[in-house]
Protein backbone atom coordinates (compact mmCIF):
# COMPACT_ATOMS: atom_id res chain seq x y z
CA UNK A 1 0.00 0.00 0.00
CA UNK A 2 1.30 3.42 -0.89
CA UNK A 3 -0.43 6.55 0.27
CA UNK A 4 -0.15 10.28 -0.28
CA UNK A 5 -1.84 12.84 1.89
CA UNK A 6 -2.19 16.59 1.75
CA UNK A 7 -2.74 17.90 5.26
CA UNK A 8 -3.82 21.47 5.89
CA UNK A 9 -4.53 22.35 9.49
CA UNK A 10 -5.67 25.87 10.30
CA UNK A 11 -5.44 26.35 14.03
CA UNK A 12 -5.11 29.69 15.83
CA UNK A 13 -5.46 32.94 13.95
CA UNK A 14 -2.14 32.84 12.14
CA UNK A 15 -1.57 29.08 12.30
CA UNK A 16 -1.33 27.19 9.03
CA UNK A 17 0.49 23.90 8.63
CA UNK A 18 0.69 21.67 5.56
CA UNK A 19 2.43 18.36 5.11
CA UNK A 20 2.88 15.91 2.29
CA UNK A 21 2.82 12.30 3.38
CA UNK A 22 4.08 9.31 1.42
CA UNK A 23 3.96 5.90 3.04
CA UNK A 24 4.47 2.48 1.49
CA UNK A 25 3.24 -0.81 2.90
CA UNK A 26 1.48 -3.99 1.83
CA UNK A 27 -2.03 -5.07 2.73
CA UNK A 28 -4.06 -7.98 1.39
CA UNK A 29 -7.32 -6.10 0.91
CA UNK A 30 -6.27 -3.08 -1.16
CA UNK A 31 -3.37 -1.77 -3.16
CA UNK A 32 -2.78 1.97 -2.88
CA UNK A 33 -0.65 3.77 -5.46
CA UNK A 34 1.11 6.97 -4.41
CA UNK A 35 -0.05 10.22 -5.94
CA UNK A 36 2.53 13.00 -6.00
CA UNK A 37 0.96 16.29 -5.00
CA UNK A 38 1.90 19.87 -5.45
CA UNK A 39 0.25 22.40 -3.18
CA UNK A 40 -3.47 21.84 -3.76
CA UNK A 41 -5.79 24.81 -3.65
CA UNK A 42 -8.86 24.34 -1.47
CA UNK A 43 -11.14 25.29 -4.36
CA UNK A 44 -9.71 22.49 -6.50
CA UNK A 45 -10.56 19.95 -3.82
CA UNK A 46 -13.97 21.42 -3.18
CA UNK A 47 -15.35 20.58 -6.62
CA UNK A 48 -14.69 16.87 -6.05
CA UNK A 49 -16.31 16.47 -2.65
CA UNK A 50 -19.79 15.80 -1.32
CA UNK A 51 -20.91 16.80 2.15
CA UNK A 52 -21.82 13.72 4.17
CA UNK A 53 -25.17 13.44 5.89
CA UNK A 54 -23.90 12.38 9.31
CA UNK A 55 -24.52 13.61 12.85
CA UNK A 56 -21.86 16.23 13.60
CA UNK A 57 -23.21 17.48 16.92
CA UNK A 58 -21.54 17.04 20.28
CA UNK A 59 -23.37 14.20 22.03
CA UNK A 60 -22.49 15.76 25.41
CA UNK A 61 -21.22 12.42 26.70
CA UNK A 62 -18.32 12.17 29.14
CA UNK A 63 -15.60 10.51 27.07
CA UNK A 64 -13.15 7.76 28.02
CA UNK A 65 -10.03 9.77 27.17
CA UNK A 66 -8.04 9.22 30.33
CA UNK A 67 -4.97 11.33 29.59
CA UNK A 68 -7.09 14.25 30.81
CA UNK A 69 -9.98 14.77 33.23
CA UNK A 70 -10.48 14.27 36.95
CA UNK A 71 -7.81 12.13 38.61
CA UNK A 72 -7.76 10.00 41.75
CA UNK A 73 -4.68 10.21 44.05
CA UNK A 74 -2.87 7.12 45.30
CA UNK A 75 0.23 6.96 47.52
CA UNK A 76 3.14 4.60 46.85
CA UNK A 77 5.63 4.13 49.73
CA UNK A 78 8.95 3.08 48.19
CA UNK A 79 11.36 1.17 50.44
CA UNK A 80 14.99 0.09 50.03
CA UNK A 81 13.81 -3.52 49.93
CA UNK A 82 10.61 -5.50 50.21
CA UNK A 83 8.45 -2.75 48.71
CA UNK A 84 5.18 -3.51 46.98
CA UNK A 85 4.06 -1.82 43.75
CA UNK A 86 0.55 -0.60 43.14
CA UNK A 87 -1.24 -3.56 41.60
CA UNK A 88 -4.71 -2.07 41.16
CA UNK A 89 -4.72 1.65 40.32
CA UNK A 90 -7.65 3.50 41.84
CA UNK A 91 -8.67 5.02 38.51
CA UNK A 92 -7.83 5.27 34.81
CA UNK A 93 -6.23 8.67 35.45
CA UNK A 94 -4.06 8.27 38.51
CA UNK A 95 -2.18 10.87 40.50
CA UNK A 96 0.76 8.75 41.66
CA UNK A 97 2.16 10.17 44.87
CA UNK A 98 5.36 8.17 45.11
CA UNK A 99 7.36 8.97 48.21
CA UNK A 100 10.95 8.02 48.90
CA UNK A 101 11.14 9.17 52.54
CA UNK A 102 13.21 6.14 53.53
CA UNK A 103 16.00 7.58 51.38
CA UNK A 104 16.23 10.84 53.35
CA UNK A 105 17.94 11.14 56.72
CA UNK A 106 15.74 14.17 57.44
CA UNK A 107 12.45 12.31 56.98
CA UNK A 108 10.80 11.28 60.23
CA UNK A 109 9.08 7.93 59.59
CA UNK A 110 7.52 7.09 62.92
CA UNK A 111 7.77 6.63 66.67
CA UNK A 112 8.45 3.28 68.31
CA UNK A 113 6.67 3.09 71.67
CA UNK A 114 7.69 -0.46 72.56
CA UNK A 115 9.80 -1.12 75.63
CA UNK A 116 8.47 1.89 77.47
CA UNK A 117 10.47 4.43 75.50
CA UNK A 118 9.91 6.51 72.37
CA UNK A 119 12.46 6.18 69.58
CA UNK A 120 12.08 8.26 66.47
CA UNK A 121 12.66 6.35 63.24
CA UNK A 122 14.38 8.21 60.43
CA UNK A 123 15.14 7.44 56.83
CA UNK A 124 18.69 7.17 55.52
CA UNK A 125 20.16 9.31 52.75
CA UNK A 126 21.44 6.78 50.24
CA UNK A 127 21.21 5.70 46.62
CA UNK A 128 17.86 4.41 45.41
CA UNK A 129 18.11 0.64 45.34
CA UNK A 130 17.35 -1.59 42.40
CA UNK A 131 14.40 -2.97 44.33
CA UNK A 132 12.99 0.53 44.84
CA UNK A 133 13.30 1.42 41.14
CA UNK A 134 11.73 -1.92 40.16
CA UNK A 135 8.73 -1.19 42.38
CA UNK A 136 8.24 2.10 40.56
CA UNK A 137 8.62 0.45 37.13
CA UNK A 138 6.17 -2.34 38.02
CA UNK A 139 3.65 0.27 39.14
CA UNK A 140 3.89 1.93 35.71
CA UNK A 141 3.50 -1.49 34.07
CA UNK A 142 0.32 -2.11 36.05
CA UNK A 143 -1.08 1.30 35.10
CA UNK A 144 -0.39 0.41 31.47
CA UNK A 145 -2.16 -2.95 31.84
CA UNK A 146 -5.13 -1.04 33.23
CA UNK A 147 -5.16 1.09 30.03
CA UNK A 148 -4.61 4.09 32.24
CA UNK A 149 -2.47 7.21 32.49
CA UNK A 150 -0.65 8.85 35.36
CA UNK A 151 0.45 12.23 36.67
CA UNK A 152 3.55 11.53 38.77
CA UNK A 153 4.87 13.36 41.82
CA UNK A 154 7.84 12.12 43.84
CA UNK A 155 8.91 13.53 47.21
CA UNK A 156 10.30 12.70 50.66
CA UNK A 157 7.15 13.41 52.72
CA UNK A 158 6.33 10.09 54.49
CA UNK A 159 2.97 8.83 53.22
CA UNK A 160 2.16 12.38 52.05
CA UNK A 161 1.15 13.54 55.51
CA UNK A 162 2.39 17.11 55.16
CA UNK A 163 5.56 16.85 57.25
CA UNK A 164 8.00 19.73 57.01
CA UNK A 165 11.80 19.73 56.60
CA UNK A 166 11.97 16.24 55.09
CA UNK A 167 14.11 17.02 52.01
CA UNK A 168 17.62 15.50 52.24
CA UNK A 169 20.87 17.29 51.48
CA UNK A 170 20.85 18.80 48.02
CA UNK A 171 23.46 16.39 46.66
CA UNK A 172 21.10 13.50 47.40
CA UNK A 173 18.19 15.19 45.65
CA UNK A 174 20.34 15.53 42.53
CA UNK A 175 21.52 11.93 42.83
CA UNK A 176 17.95 10.66 43.12
CA UNK A 177 16.89 12.73 40.10
CA UNK A 178 19.64 11.03 38.07
CA UNK A 179 18.42 7.61 39.19
CA UNK A 180 14.73 8.31 38.62
CA UNK A 181 15.09 9.85 35.17
CA UNK A 182 15.75 6.57 33.27
CA UNK A 183 12.65 4.91 34.74
CA UNK A 184 10.47 7.93 33.98
CA UNK A 185 11.89 8.13 30.45
CA UNK A 186 10.87 4.54 29.70
CA UNK A 187 7.23 5.23 30.53
CA UNK A 188 6.35 8.36 28.58
CA UNK A 189 3.47 6.46 26.93
CA UNK A 190 1.53 6.46 30.21
CA UNK A 191 3.01 9.47 32.05
CA UNK A 192 0.99 12.62 31.35
CA UNK A 193 3.46 14.83 33.23
CA UNK A 194 5.88 14.88 36.15
CA UNK A 195 4.96 17.27 38.93
CA UNK A 196 8.49 18.08 40.07
CA UNK A 197 7.99 17.52 43.77
CA UNK A 198 11.23 16.37 45.46
CA UNK A 199 11.07 19.34 47.84
CA UNK A 200 8.90 20.11 50.86
CA UNK A 201 5.64 18.94 52.37
CA UNK A 202 3.45 17.04 49.89
CA UNK A 203 6.17 17.68 47.31
CA UNK A 204 4.67 21.15 46.88
CA UNK A 205 7.92 23.07 47.37
CA UNK A 206 7.02 24.67 50.70
CA UNK A 207 7.46 24.03 54.44
CA UNK A 208 11.15 23.21 54.20
CA UNK A 209 14.01 25.48 55.26
CA UNK A 210 16.38 23.85 52.76
CA UNK A 211 14.35 25.03 49.76
CA UNK A 212 15.82 27.73 47.54
CA UNK A 213 14.93 28.78 44.00
CA UNK A 214 18.45 27.87 42.89
CA UNK A 215 18.21 24.32 44.22
CA UNK A 216 14.81 23.69 42.68
CA UNK A 217 16.03 25.08 39.35
CA UNK A 218 19.15 22.90 39.42
CA UNK A 219 17.20 19.72 40.19
CA UNK A 220 14.52 20.46 37.60
CA UNK A 221 17.02 21.29 34.86
CA UNK A 222 18.87 18.06 35.66
CA UNK A 223 15.61 16.15 35.15
CA UNK A 224 15.01 18.03 31.90
CA UNK A 225 18.45 17.08 30.58
CA UNK A 226 18.00 13.41 31.47
CA UNK A 227 14.50 12.86 30.03
CA UNK A 228 13.28 12.92 26.41
CA UNK A 229 11.92 16.06 24.72
CA UNK A 230 8.29 14.91 24.92
CA UNK A 231 8.49 14.55 28.72
CA UNK A 232 6.70 17.48 30.42
CA UNK A 233 7.85 18.75 33.83
CA UNK A 234 5.80 21.01 36.10
CA UNK A 235 6.84 23.04 39.14
CA UNK A 236 4.52 24.30 41.86
CA UNK A 237 4.43 28.02 40.95
CA UNK A 238 5.15 30.34 38.08
CA UNK A 239 8.09 31.78 40.05
CA UNK A 240 9.77 28.38 40.28
CA UNK A 241 9.19 27.69 36.58
CA UNK A 242 10.57 31.12 35.72
CA UNK A 243 13.74 30.36 37.67
CA UNK A 244 14.07 26.99 35.90
CA UNK A 245 13.87 28.80 32.55
CA UNK A 246 16.53 31.33 33.54
CA UNK A 247 14.57 34.35 34.80
CA UNK A 248 15.74 36.18 37.92
CA UNK A 249 13.84 39.48 38.02
CA UNK A 250 10.34 38.09 37.48
CA UNK A 251 8.31 41.22 38.06
CA UNK A 252 10.30 43.06 35.39
CA UNK A 253 11.24 40.37 32.89
CA UNK A 254 8.46 37.75 32.95
CA UNK A 255 6.23 39.31 30.32
CA UNK A 256 5.80 37.27 27.14
CA UNK A 257 6.00 40.36 24.92
CA UNK A 258 9.14 41.73 26.57
CA UNK A 259 12.69 41.75 25.18
CA UNK A 260 14.15 39.66 28.00
CA UNK A 261 11.46 37.04 27.58
CA UNK A 262 12.13 36.84 23.84
CA UNK A 263 15.86 36.48 24.52
CA UNK A 264 15.36 33.60 26.97
CA UNK A 265 12.73 31.92 24.79
CA UNK A 266 15.13 31.93 21.84
CA UNK A 267 17.92 30.46 23.94
CA UNK A 268 15.75 27.76 25.51
CA UNK A 269 14.02 26.69 22.29
CA UNK A 270 11.70 23.70 22.74
CA UNK A 271 12.44 23.58 26.48
CA UNK A 272 10.11 26.57 26.84
CA UNK A 273 7.26 24.24 25.87
CA UNK A 274 8.30 21.44 28.25
CA UNK A 275 8.22 23.42 31.49
CA UNK A 276 4.86 24.19 33.05
CA UNK A 277 3.33 24.28 36.52
CA UNK A 278 0.80 22.50 38.69
CA UNK A 279 -1.55 24.45 40.90
CA UNK A 280 -2.72 22.99 44.22
CA UNK A 281 -4.26 26.30 45.28
CA UNK A 282 -6.33 26.62 42.10
CA UNK A 283 -9.12 29.21 42.17
CA UNK A 284 -9.15 29.46 45.98
CA UNK A 285 -8.47 33.21 45.79
CA UNK A 286 -7.64 35.64 43.02
CA UNK A 287 -4.02 34.74 43.85
CA UNK A 288 -4.68 30.98 44.03
CA UNK A 289 -3.49 30.95 47.66
CA UNK A 290 -0.13 32.50 46.82
CA UNK A 291 0.45 30.71 43.53
CA UNK A 292 0.32 34.11 41.85
CA UNK A 293 1.78 37.23 43.39
CA UNK A 294 -0.06 40.26 44.73
CA UNK A 295 2.89 42.57 44.07
CA UNK A 296 3.52 42.42 40.34
CA UNK A 297 6.83 44.27 40.70
CA UNK A 298 8.45 41.40 42.61
CA UNK A 299 6.47 38.35 41.56
CA UNK A 300 4.47 36.85 38.69
CA UNK A 301 0.87 37.99 38.91
CA UNK A 302 -2.09 36.11 37.54
CA UNK A 303 -2.39 37.80 34.15
CA UNK A 304 1.32 37.45 33.35
CA UNK A 305 1.26 33.81 34.43
CA UNK A 306 -1.91 32.98 32.52
CA UNK A 307 -0.52 34.66 29.39
CA UNK A 308 2.61 32.50 29.70
CA UNK A 309 0.61 29.29 30.08
CA UNK A 310 -1.64 30.29 27.19
CA UNK A 311 1.26 30.60 24.76
CA UNK A 312 3.95 28.22 26.01
CA UNK A 313 1.70 25.64 27.70
CA UNK A 314 -0.19 25.02 24.47
CA UNK A 315 0.63 21.28 24.65
CA UNK A 316 1.70 21.08 28.30
CA UNK A 317 -0.66 19.70 30.98
CA UNK A 318 -1.92 22.15 33.58
CA UNK A 319 -4.07 21.39 36.58
CA UNK A 320 -4.00 20.44 40.23
CA UNK A 321 -6.45 20.91 43.06
CA UNK A 322 -9.30 23.45 43.04
CA UNK A 323 -10.13 24.92 46.44
CA UNK A 324 -12.94 26.64 48.29
CA UNK A 325 -12.68 30.42 48.61
CA UNK A 326 -10.81 31.86 51.57
CA UNK A 327 -12.74 34.33 53.68
CA UNK A 328 -12.67 37.87 52.33
CA UNK A 329 -11.27 36.98 48.90
CA UNK A 330 -12.77 37.19 45.42
CA UNK A 331 -14.85 34.17 44.39
CA UNK A 332 -13.54 32.75 41.12
CA UNK A 333 -13.92 28.99 41.67
CA UNK A 334 -17.03 28.75 39.50
CA UNK A 335 -17.66 26.70 36.35
CA UNK A 336 -18.45 29.95 34.55
CA UNK A 337 -15.02 31.39 35.40
CA UNK A 338 -13.34 28.19 34.23
CA UNK A 339 -15.36 28.51 31.00
CA UNK A 340 -13.20 31.59 30.43
CA UNK A 341 -9.80 31.10 32.04
CA UNK A 342 -9.67 27.33 31.53
CA UNK A 343 -9.23 27.89 27.79
CA UNK A 344 -6.34 30.29 28.37
CA UNK A 345 -4.46 28.04 30.79
CA UNK A 346 -5.36 24.86 28.84
CA UNK A 347 -6.53 23.25 32.08
CA UNK A 348 -6.43 19.49 31.61
CA UNK A 349 -6.68 17.73 34.98
CA UNK A 350 -8.06 18.20 38.50
CA UNK A 351 -8.35 16.17 41.72
CA UNK A 352 -11.77 14.52 42.07
CA UNK A 353 -11.33 14.28 45.87
CA UNK A 354 -10.07 17.74 46.83
CA UNK A 355 -11.57 20.04 47.64
CA UNK A 356 -14.53 17.70 48.09
CA UNK A 357 -16.81 20.50 49.29
CA UNK A 358 -16.13 22.50 46.13
CA UNK A 359 -16.54 19.45 43.89
CA UNK A 360 -19.89 18.70 45.56
CA UNK A 361 -21.02 22.29 45.01
CA UNK A 362 -20.17 21.99 41.29
CA UNK A 363 -22.25 18.83 41.09
CA UNK A 364 -25.23 20.62 42.62
CA UNK A 365 -24.89 23.84 40.62
CA UNK A 366 -26.58 24.57 37.30
CA UNK A 367 -24.18 25.67 34.55
CA UNK A 368 -25.33 29.15 33.58
CA UNK A 369 -23.18 29.56 30.51
CA UNK A 370 -23.76 28.79 26.86
CA UNK A 371 -20.90 27.06 25.09
CA UNK A 372 -21.94 25.43 21.82
CA UNK A 373 -24.15 22.43 22.73
CA UNK A 374 -23.49 22.98 26.44
CA UNK A 375 -26.25 25.53 26.85
CA UNK A 376 -27.43 26.06 30.41
CA UNK A 377 -30.43 28.04 29.20
CA UNK A 378 -31.75 25.02 27.28
CA UNK A 379 -30.68 22.19 29.57
CA UNK A 380 -31.84 22.51 33.17
CA UNK A 381 -29.99 19.32 34.12
CA UNK A 382 -26.59 20.58 32.96
CA UNK A 383 -24.40 20.89 36.06
CA UNK A 384 -21.24 22.90 36.46
CA UNK A 385 -19.37 19.69 37.26
CA UNK A 386 -20.40 18.05 33.99
CA UNK A 387 -19.33 21.09 32.01
CA UNK A 388 -15.89 21.09 33.66
CA UNK A 389 -15.50 17.30 33.52
CA UNK A 390 -16.29 17.17 29.81
CA UNK A 391 -14.05 20.12 28.90
CA UNK A 392 -10.86 19.33 30.82
CA UNK A 393 -8.13 18.85 28.22
CA UNK A 394 -9.14 18.32 24.60
CA UNK A 395 -12.56 17.40 23.19
CA UNK A 396 -12.84 16.77 19.44
CA UNK A 397 -16.06 17.14 17.48
CA UNK A 398 -16.29 16.38 13.75
CA UNK A 399 -18.33 19.33 12.51
CA UNK A 400 -18.21 18.70 8.75
CA UNK A 401 -17.09 15.84 6.53
CA UNK A 402 -16.73 16.21 2.77
CA UNK A 403 -15.48 13.12 0.96
CA UNK A 404 -15.18 11.78 -2.55
CA UNK A 405 -18.55 10.32 -3.50
CA UNK A 406 -17.21 8.04 -6.22
CA UNK A 407 -13.75 6.58 -6.72
CA UNK A 408 -13.25 5.84 -10.39
CA UNK A 409 -10.59 4.06 -12.39
CA UNK A 410 -8.05 6.74 -11.53
CA UNK A 411 -8.37 5.68 -7.87
CA UNK A 412 -8.39 9.21 -6.47
CA UNK A 413 -9.94 9.65 -3.02
CA UNK A 414 -10.23 13.02 -1.30
CA UNK A 415 -11.58 14.27 2.00
CA UNK A 416 -11.92 17.59 3.71
CA UNK A 417 -12.78 17.65 7.42
CA UNK A 418 -13.66 20.39 9.87
CA UNK A 419 -12.79 19.25 13.37
CA UNK A 420 -13.51 21.49 16.33
CA UNK A 421 -11.65 21.18 19.60
CA UNK A 422 -14.11 22.48 22.18
CA UNK A 423 -12.06 21.46 25.23
CA UNK A 424 -10.05 23.75 27.49
CA UNK A 425 -6.77 22.39 26.22
CA UNK A 426 -4.97 20.43 23.54
CA UNK A 427 -3.51 16.99 23.15
CA UNK A 428 -0.26 16.90 25.12
CA UNK A 429 1.33 13.84 23.47
CA UNK A 430 1.76 12.57 19.95
CA UNK A 431 -0.54 9.71 18.91
CA UNK A 432 -0.74 7.69 15.68
CA UNK A 433 -3.33 8.88 13.16
CA UNK A 434 -4.83 6.45 10.66
CA UNK A 435 -7.44 6.35 7.94
CA UNK A 436 -9.54 3.17 8.10
CA UNK A 437 -11.39 1.83 5.05
CA UNK A 438 -14.02 -0.86 5.67
CA UNK A 439 -16.06 -3.01 3.30
CA UNK A 440 -19.58 -1.63 3.51
CA UNK A 441 -21.35 -4.92 3.97
CA UNK A 442 -24.64 -4.95 5.84
CA UNK A 443 -23.97 -4.88 9.56
CA UNK A 444 -20.24 -4.30 9.19
CA UNK A 445 -18.44 -1.80 11.39
CA UNK A 446 -14.89 -0.63 11.94
CA UNK A 447 -14.60 -3.15 14.76
CA UNK A 448 -15.04 -6.04 12.34
CA UNK A 449 -11.47 -6.54 11.20
CA UNK A 450 -12.08 -8.58 8.02
CA UNK A 451 -12.30 -6.07 5.21
CA UNK A 452 -10.63 -3.26 7.16
CA UNK A 453 -7.46 -1.59 5.91
CA UNK A 454 -5.50 0.99 7.90
CA UNK A 455 -3.44 3.76 6.33
CA UNK A 456 -0.88 5.43 8.58
CA UNK A 457 -0.77 9.23 8.42
CA UNK A 458 2.52 9.89 10.25
CA UNK A 459 2.74 13.59 9.44
CA UNK A 460 -0.65 14.47 10.91
CA UNK A 461 -0.05 15.66 14.46
CA UNK A 462 -3.26 16.10 16.44
CA UNK A 463 -1.42 18.19 19.02
CA UNK A 464 -1.94 20.95 16.45
CA UNK A 465 -5.72 20.58 16.43
CA UNK A 466 -6.02 23.54 18.77
CA UNK A 467 -8.80 24.70 21.00
CA UNK A 468 -10.06 28.28 20.97
CA UNK A 469 -7.75 31.19 21.66
CA UNK A 470 -8.63 34.40 23.45
CA UNK A 471 -6.98 37.75 22.76
CA UNK A 472 -6.44 40.28 25.54
CA UNK A 473 -6.11 43.88 24.32
CA UNK A 474 -6.25 46.46 27.06
CA UNK A 475 -9.65 46.15 28.72
CA UNK A 476 -11.09 43.99 25.94
CA UNK A 477 -11.22 40.21 26.01
CA UNK A 478 -12.12 38.76 22.62
CA UNK A 479 -11.96 35.28 21.16
CA UNK A 480 -9.86 35.24 17.99
CA UNK A 481 -10.23 31.55 17.10
CA UNK A 482 -13.12 29.25 17.91
CA UNK A 483 -11.32 25.92 17.71
CA UNK A 484 -12.23 24.98 14.12
CA UNK A 485 -9.44 23.14 12.30
CA UNK A 486 -9.46 21.96 8.68
CA UNK A 487 -7.79 18.78 7.45
CA UNK A 488 -7.53 17.81 3.79
CA UNK A 489 -6.51 14.32 2.64
CA UNK A 490 -5.84 13.15 -0.92
CA UNK A 491 -4.96 9.56 -1.82
CA UNK A 492 -4.86 7.38 -4.90
CA UNK A 493 -6.33 3.90 -4.43
CA UNK A 494 -5.96 0.88 -6.70
CA UNK A 495 -7.31 -2.63 -6.39
CA UNK A 496 -10.77 -1.77 -5.08
CA UNK A 497 -13.38 -4.43 -5.82
CA UNK A 498 -16.41 -3.78 -3.64
CA UNK A 499 -19.19 -1.36 -4.48
CA UNK A 500 -19.16 0.63 -1.26
CA UNK A 501 -16.71 1.40 1.53
CA UNK A 502 -16.96 3.09 4.93
CA UNK A 503 -14.21 5.53 5.86
CA UNK A 504 -13.12 6.39 9.42
CA UNK A 505 -10.49 8.58 11.04
CA UNK A 506 -8.72 6.86 13.92
CA UNK A 507 -6.64 9.07 16.25
CA UNK A 508 -4.85 6.78 18.69
CA UNK A 509 -7.47 5.44 21.08
CA UNK A 510 -9.16 8.83 21.40
CA UNK A 511 -12.94 9.06 21.39
CA UNK A 512 -14.59 11.89 19.49
CA UNK A 513 -17.63 13.58 20.99
CA UNK A 514 -19.86 12.72 18.01
CA UNK A 515 -22.47 10.01 18.29
CA UNK A 516 -20.83 6.97 16.76
CA UNK A 517 -21.57 3.52 15.44
CA UNK A 518 -21.02 0.98 18.18
CA UNK A 519 -20.48 -2.73 17.76
CA UNK A 520 -18.20 -5.63 18.54
CA UNK A 521 -16.83 -7.73 15.73
CA UNK A 522 -14.52 -10.69 15.38
CA UNK A 523 -11.53 -8.66 16.62
CA UNK A 524 -13.13 -8.17 20.02
CA UNK A 525 -13.15 -4.68 21.48
CA UNK A 526 -14.69 -1.60 19.98
CA UNK A 527 -12.19 0.78 18.38
CA UNK A 528 -12.61 4.50 19.06
CA UNK A 529 -12.83 6.28 15.70
CA UNK A 530 -14.97 8.87 13.98
CA UNK A 531 -17.07 7.96 10.94
CA UNK A 532 -16.36 10.19 7.92
CA UNK A 533 -18.78 8.79 5.37
CA UNK A 534 -19.20 6.26 2.56
CA UNK A 535 -17.30 5.99 -0.71
CA UNK A 536 -18.62 4.32 -3.89
CA UNK A 537 -16.32 2.54 -6.33
CA UNK A 538 -17.19 2.53 -10.03
CA UNK A 539 -14.53 1.26 -12.40
CA UNK A 540 -16.47 2.66 -15.38
CA UNK A 541 -15.91 6.22 -14.15
CA UNK A 542 -12.65 7.64 -15.47
CA UNK A 543 -12.48 10.49 -12.95
CA UNK A 544 -14.18 11.82 -9.86
CA UNK A 545 -17.78 12.67 -10.64
CA UNK A 546 -19.80 13.42 -7.52
CA UNK A 547 -23.41 12.23 -7.54
CA UNK A 548 -24.60 15.55 -6.11
CA UNK A 549 -23.02 18.90 -5.40
CA UNK A 550 -23.91 20.94 -2.38
CA UNK A 551 -25.08 24.49 -3.09
CA UNK A 552 -22.58 25.63 -0.46
CA UNK A 553 -19.17 26.45 -1.85
CA UNK A 554 -16.86 24.84 0.70
CA UNK A 555 -13.76 26.71 -0.32
CA UNK A 556 -15.31 29.68 1.47
CA UNK A 557 -15.17 29.93 5.25
CA UNK A 558 -18.20 28.32 6.87
CA UNK A 559 -20.41 30.34 9.21
CA UNK A 560 -19.29 28.41 12.28
CA UNK A 561 -20.34 29.55 15.75
CA UNK A 562 -17.97 32.20 17.05
CA UNK A 563 -17.62 33.04 20.72
CA UNK A 564 -16.69 36.46 22.03
CA UNK A 565 -16.01 37.21 25.67
CA UNK A 566 -16.03 40.63 27.27
CA UNK A 567 -14.26 39.98 30.54
CA UNK A 568 -15.91 36.78 31.79
CA UNK A 569 -19.25 37.30 30.03
CA UNK A 570 -19.78 34.65 27.37
CA UNK A 571 -21.50 35.69 24.14
CA UNK A 572 -22.23 33.16 21.40
CA UNK A 573 -22.51 34.17 17.74
CA UNK A 574 -24.62 31.50 16.09
CA UNK A 575 -26.11 32.47 12.74
CA UNK A 576 -28.25 35.58 13.19
CA UNK A 577 -28.74 35.19 16.93
CA UNK A 578 -26.51 36.14 19.82
CA UNK A 579 -26.86 35.07 23.42
CA UNK A 580 -25.35 36.09 26.72
CA UNK A 581 -24.18 33.60 29.31
CA UNK A 582 -27.60 33.65 30.99
CA UNK A 583 -29.36 32.84 27.71
CA UNK A 584 -30.82 36.31 27.22
CA UNK A 585 -30.78 37.71 23.72
CA UNK A 586 -28.38 40.48 22.70
CA UNK A 587 -29.35 43.20 20.24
Amino acid sequence: MSFSCFFNLMGAADFNQSAHVALSARYSRFAFVALSLALVQTSALAADLVKQNIDTTDAMVTLSNYDRGFYTPQVLHIKPSGGKPIEKPYSKLLHLRAEISEFSSRAWLGIDTTGGKKDTTWGKSQDLTEDALNVLQTTFDNIRKNNGFVVVRICYDPWYNGRSNVTPEHKWVLRHVEQLAPVLSKNTDVIVALEMGMHGAYGEMHSDTSITYERIAEATNLMLRNTPPEFKILTRTGNYSAKVLGFDNWGVDFHIDGEKFAEIAKAKGDTMYRVGMFNDGYLGTQYDYGTWGADCKTSICREEGVAWLEKYGINTPYGGEALTTASGYQVINTPEFLAYEGFRTHTSYLNIQWNNNLIDSWKKSHFKGKDFEYDGAKDSSLTGFKYINDHLGYRYVLRESWVTDTVGSDGVFKAKLRIQNVGFGNLTRNVPVKLAVVDDMEGSLLTMCPGTSYIDLPDIDFRNVHSRTISIAGGDTVMTFDGNNEIEITAKLDGLSKKRYQVYLKVGEIEFANRKLVGVGSCGEEQPAVFLGKVYYDEKVTGISPRALSPVSIHQKQNAPFVQRTRNNIIIHNGDKRYRANGAGVQ
